[in-house]
């Protein structure tokens, strides 16, 4: 593969012109959308899905913390609704995350498995013990969510006084979901206690040059699991495994790629 801009041989599979760092086209070739959705679709076909009936009773509580703040039932006070539903989310969004983690092995959280002919290995159901296990995550990604959550608050602060402003602020809220879509995976397999912050940075570097792959994955998702919810709740633990398979082989990718190492120059 020629370098675009320095016009100087790579391999295939280099992600970055060994020459002069410019990004190659090997990230439209190894980073596919559809062949991420089709690989998920096989895998989750193999599975039960690990999303009990009790992650929907969490579901259904978040979108009655919605419903609540959204219709003045509580209060007619807009920062004390606007305070509560995010709070609701701050606590309830890291439960739903859990069952998006690697199957664990004896020591604790193990590697993901590699990726086999017929997609992942199921995530395995949640057992008395694993249930003890996943929640040892939840710490970290309630923080992780409180710093998603402060981000758009900031967002919604500074820009909701002009519609202009609020043009920037979506495009600021897509970039943020955009970088932060590999960040529950790295908590999943953080085996050095890194602090949330560089966790968030290493996957800001690793995306780099995906922010259009993770965008559109992640607005693949989001629309596929809001129409479960409004069907009724009842194809969601389907769409939630899909989802959790999206991200497990995502994650994977930028792994096999060594996208998250530390040294690696961008």
């Amino acid at each position: 593969m020629i370098c675009k801009t320095c016009k100087k041989k790579n391999d295939q599979l280099d992600l970055y012109c060994l020459h002069c760092g410019t990004p190659s086209e090997s990230y439209k070739l190894h980073f596919k959308v559809s062949e991420i959705l089709k690989r998920s679709n096989e895998a989750a076909k193999k599975q039960k899905s690990n999303f009990h009936f009790y992650y929907i009773i969490v579901a259904l509580i978040i979108l009655l913390a919605v419903y609540l703040a959204n219709f003045n039932i509580i209060s007619d006070n807009y920062l004390f609704n606007y305070v509560f539903l995010n709070i609701s989310m701050v606590i309830l969004l890291p439960i739903l995350m859990l069952p998006f983690s690697p199957p664990l092995s004896e020591g604790g959280k193990g590697a993901i498995p590699p990726l086999t002919e017929g997609g992942r290995g199921a995530i395995p159901p949640l057992t008395e013990g694993g249930r003890g296990e996943l929640f040892k995550f939840y710490p970290k990604l309630l923080i992780f969510t409180l710093i998603v959550v402060l981000y758009f608050a900031f967002l919604k602060l500074i820009c909701q006084t002009d519609p202009i402003l609020n043009l920037v602020r979506l495009v600021l809220v897509v970039w943020g979901i955009a970088i932060v879509f590999p960040v529950p995976f790295l908590i999943f397999n953080d085996n050095n206690n890194t602090n949330i912050i560089r966790i968030i940075y290493k996957a800001y570097n690793a995306g780099k040059y995906l922010r259009w792959q993770q965008f559109s994955l992640c607005f693949i998702l989001a629309i596929m699991n809001s129409v479960a919810v409004l069907l009724l709740l009842i194809p969601l633990p389907s769409t939630l495994n899909f989802t959790a398979n999206v991200m497990n082989i995502w994650h994977q990718k930028q792994q096999d790629f060594m996208l998250y190492d530390k040294n690696k120059d961008y």
